[in-house]
């Protein structure tokens, strides 16, 4: 049978003697390698063809006791701080600042917000209470600023003039507050806006337009069924005070289960669960968590499903592809099953070897689904076809697996190469995918020539016998590469140079938030801190040995450009104690006993509160009318206009409604004032600050018992930018070389990666040149099987900077990766010319030509699933693995050719 008789897809090598043998030395080489892989497929079929029933028996007990092991025991560690070696110094570093202050690793941030400073409060304590009591699941509960020792010294953290600003306006307050005390209620507040109004140098101690503002805003709510509060902070001390803050954050570190694949899930469970019943308390307070563990665990879910999807669209469209190719139900079932059993005993095998999947090995079922269906595809292909011939089953099994056997021995040769390239870097995240992913190539070699070929055996397929068939493309489209190679070899030639000269504006991304979703919880409200300066989680830390070196080198630090601030204990130590404290303390005698015994709402009925509305509308009316052109008449009209609405709707209503409306509106403007009041009291009661004054869970995060000092070291711009961070980093690391943190994590991570992408390439072209010149024993055709690779690397790095798409942690693999993957269609094509004879024939019109085709589509259909995963970096992935599948196959197709055609003369 000719060769141009055979099926349109068929095995992507035929790798017969006269195929690969084109000098004495080569047929030598070849004939010592042929006959020692004919002594072992001559093993395999004495041993496994004749038990084929006890062999898939034997396997499928093996599949149970791999996929047990692996439920039970396989663990993801999404932890990007591990996927590189921690031998390196920056890792180093980085254990020293974690030993010494080990608080602030693997924490939740809670980040609550709120309309006003009051409300801020109240839901912090709420959820501060509810994180204590939930012992079983955190273990400890951190909140800035909160506390006694807060409450009492408060005052002391503000600046000499602003204090001195707020003790004036306290004073002027004073007959204010003493009005109010007496007669807390809508009374009480009307007859001081009242007395404003109609007396002329009667000022209050507030901004009157504001206030009257505010009250029109809650008659407004009131109106609308909406809920309002009035910050009474705000109102006396100023909006844009430090003191006030409607930002507060809670720091947990949870408990964490590492017998359970998911060490937070339970504790972020709980978390979850009480910030959803703190979300119902106060429906306006808005609470979100991020941080380390939420951003692992939210990266882990988005990965696991991620992972899924990819691997089941992979599934779906290799069906496909093997129902186009196979054309045949029975061969695609059975390609799909030892599919199956290969990826649970890799996985198998990745348990029990690592124990765990990163960021990166978790890819490893969509590249096994994507590689290994590749050597069942060869085998059911050239089974078919000696069936066709036709041959009896048992001939064409061994048929098959002698003929077969070689050419993808040889291809999970070189494709492991590629994986295995990774091992020796410092890279650990993509160490262990090339263990896990290199030893699955070996893994899918033996399935497919011992499982297949028992399953195969039992099965009975129907075939034809082969007919011949024409050509899909015209003849000119199968010899175009031979005939205009001048044209190909040029445009080839400019391609490259091209993609040089890109490949200098090639970028990599070290920031592994990019890989994340954007939209998630987590990242987005991290991505929305790095752009505050005081509350940016980006920080640097450095250590000092004592206080001297501690304040030395933050001084320095200081004077630095992309530097905000550089906090030690020390700046916990109020400056200018002496004359604040002797301000609180004439404030204080000043005040008098009010704040003391400042009283909750005052209870008033229904009548008395009507009557204080109706006295405020006849005082603004009156007011209106004498001074129409008052600044404050924008403000009264728009007041006296809510207030008869209000009043109108307040008598349609019966008696009990009319109660709850008017204890509403109170409470809306006065609920809080007790608390504000009581909050100054404290404050007002302030004393000498020192460092041994410090409550301890604030001091042990600046000073540990060893003596060793904490610097925090904040930026003044925003880290979401790349190079804002870098210069961050570079700034600080001059003052202070051991500074780490996450950002200097995140750098360093990033350069080893690059350096061990580089380690990885030139280990994988090494390796796979070596094994070429020893297999071809010819350094023409060991240059030409690499030429497609190197050429399609070049244009798929530069591909990220046409794209935009910048390498990343995750992507970045892909390029040695490519040398494996792209090796065999090198190889089959060089074998193929080699043996071809004729001057007219053309390689595009061999089997060769289609089963490259067929293969690499088969591959990429498995690949090109992750790009439209959720999870980002397997979406870039599994983009640039395609963009580079189909540039090798092209240039396999038409380059190499090109360049070897006259190998046929």
């Amino acid at each position: 049978m000719s060769v141009t008789d055979a099926p349109r897809f068929v095995t992507k090598v035929e790798v017969d003697a006269d195929l690969i043998t084109s000098t004495r030395n080569q047929r030598l080489t070849m004939k010592k390698i042929a006959e020692a892989f004919k002594k072992l497929l001559n093993s395999l079929e004495n041993l496994f063809l004749a038990h084929p029933k006890m062999l898939i028996f034997l396997t499928c007990i093996a599949c149970g006791f791999s996929l047990y092991y692996t439920l039970e025991n396989l663990k993801i560690n999404t932890d990007t701080t591990n996927i590189i070696s921690p031998d390196l110094p920056f890792q180093q570093d980085r254990q020293r600042f974690l030993k010494a202050f080990p608080q602030d690793d693997r924490t939740i941030l809670v980040v609550v917000d709120a309309k006003s400073p009051e409300q801020t409060t109240r839901a912090l304590s709420y959820l501060g209470q509810q994180f204590r009591d939930e012992k079983q699941h955190v273990e400890s509960v951190y909140i800035p600023g909160e506390g006694a020792y807060f409450d009492k010294n408060s005052l002391l953290y503000l600046e000499l003039d602003d204090l001195q600003k707020l003790a004036a306006k306290l004073t002027e307050a004073q007959p204010f507050i003493g009005t109010l005390s007496k007669d807390n209620s809508l009374t009480g507040l009307f007859s001081i806006i009242e007395l404003a109004l109609t007396t002329n140098d009667r000022e209050l101690p507030i901004d009157l337009k504001f206030l009257l503002d505010k009250i029109d805003a809650a008659l407004r709510a009131a109106l609308e069924g909406k809920d309002y509060q009035l910050s009474w902070q705000q109102l006396m001390f100023g909006a844009d005070q430090d003191l006030l803050t409607t930002r507060r954050f809670i720091q947990l570190k949870p408990k964490l289960d590492y017998s359970k694949m998911v060490p937070a899930e339970q504790s972020l469970k709980a978390v979850r669960t009480i910030v959803k019943n703190a979300g119902q308390a106060f429906p306006d307070v808005s609470v979100r968590l991020t941080g380390e563990v939420v951003l692992e665990q939210e990266e882990m879910e988005s990965l696991e499903h991620s992972a899924f999807v990819a691997s089941l669209f992979s599934i779906v469209l290799v069906c496909i592809a093997l129902l186009i190719g196979l054309k045949s139900l029975k061969l695609t079932v059975v390609t799909l099953i030892v599919l199956l059993m290969g990826l649970i005993l890799t996985s198998g095998f990745a348990t029990l070897a690592i124990g765990h999947l990163n960021l990166i090995s978790i890819s490893f079922a969509v590249l096994y689904i994507g590689i290994g269906v590749d050597y069942a595809i060869q085998m059911c292909l050239r089974y078919r076809e000696l069936l066709q011939e036709p041959l009896p089953q048992k001939q064409a099994l061994t048929g098959a697996i002698r003929k077969v056997g070689p050419s993808i021995s040889l291809c999970a040769i070189t494709t492991s190469v590629g994986f295995f390239s990774f091992i020796p870097t410092a890279y650990t995240g993509v160490s262990e995918l090339g263990i896990i992913a290199g030893t699955g190539m070996f893994i899918a070699l033996f399935i497919s020539l011992t499982v297949l070929p028992a399953m195969l055996k039992l099965l009975s397929l129907d075939i034809g016998k082969a007919t011949a068939s024409g050509y899909i493309f015209p003849d000119w489209v199968y010899r175009f590469p031979m005939q205009h190679r001048v044209i190909i070899q040029s445009l080839a030639v400019v391609f490259t140079i091209a993609g040089l000269a890109l490949l200098t504006q090639v970028r990599f991304d070290f920031n592994p938030l990019n890989l994340r979703d954007p939209n998630s919880e987590s990242v987005a409200t991290f991505r929305e801190l790095l752009k505050t300066k005081d509350t940016s989680p980006m920080t640097l830390t450095v250590l000092a040995k004592d206080k001297t070196e501690a304040l030395a080198k933050a001084q320095k630090l200081k004077q630095l450009d992309p530097v905000e601030n550089a906090i030690t204990i020390f700046d916990f130590v109020p400056v200018n104690q002496e004359e604040k404290i002797a301000l609180i303390e004439e404030l204080s005698l000043l005040m008098g006993l009010h704040l003391t015994t400042f009283p909750p709402l005052h209870e008033d009925s229904i009548a008395n509160h009507t009557v204080a509305l109706k006295n405020l509308q006849k005082t603004i009316g009156k007011k209106l009318a004498e001074q129409p052109g008052n600044p404050l008449s924008d403000s009264l009209r728009k007041l006296r206009e809510d207030l008869e609405q209000y009043l109108v709707k307040l008598e349609s209503k019966s008696s009990p409604v009319k109660k709850v409306m008017l204890e509403n509106l109170q409470s809306s403007l006065l609920d809080t004032l007790p608390d504000t009041m009581n909050s100054l009291f404290k404050g007002l009661q302030a004393s000498d600050v020192s460092i041994d004054s410090l409550p301890e869970e604030l001091s042990e995060r600046w000073l540990n018992k060893d003596g060793i000092y904490r610097i925090m070291i904040f930026p003044s711009k925003d880290l979401n930018d790349l190079g804002n961070m870098k210069e961050f980093i570079t700034d600080v690391r001059k003052l202070a070389p051991s500074a780490t943190d996450l950002p200097v994590i995140y750098l360093e991570t990033g350069n080893a990666v690059v350096k061990a992408f580089f380690q990885a390439l030139i280990g994988a072209l090494l390796a796979i040149t070596v094994v070429l010149l020893i297999i071809q024993r010819n350094l023409k055709d060991t240059f030409l099987i690499l030429m497609p690779l190197l050429m399609a690397a070049v244009l798929t790095g530069a591909s990220t900077v046409l794209m935009n798409n910048p390498f990343n942690f995750a992507n970045i693999i892909i390029i040695p990766l490519l040398f494996g993957l792209g090796a065999d269609g090198g190889i089959y094509i060089i074998h193929r010319l080699r043996g071809m004879t004729g001057k007219n024939d053309s390689v595009l019109r061999t089997s060769t030509a289609r089963g490259v085709v067929f293969s690499s589509l088969t591959t990429l259909c498995s690949l090109v699933s992750m790009s439209f995963t959720p999870h980002l970096g397997l979406a870039s992935m599994g983009q640039l693995l395609s963009i580079g599948l189909v540039l090798i196959m092209i240039c396999t197709l038409l380059v190499l050719p090109a360049f070897a055609g006259r190998l046929r003369a």
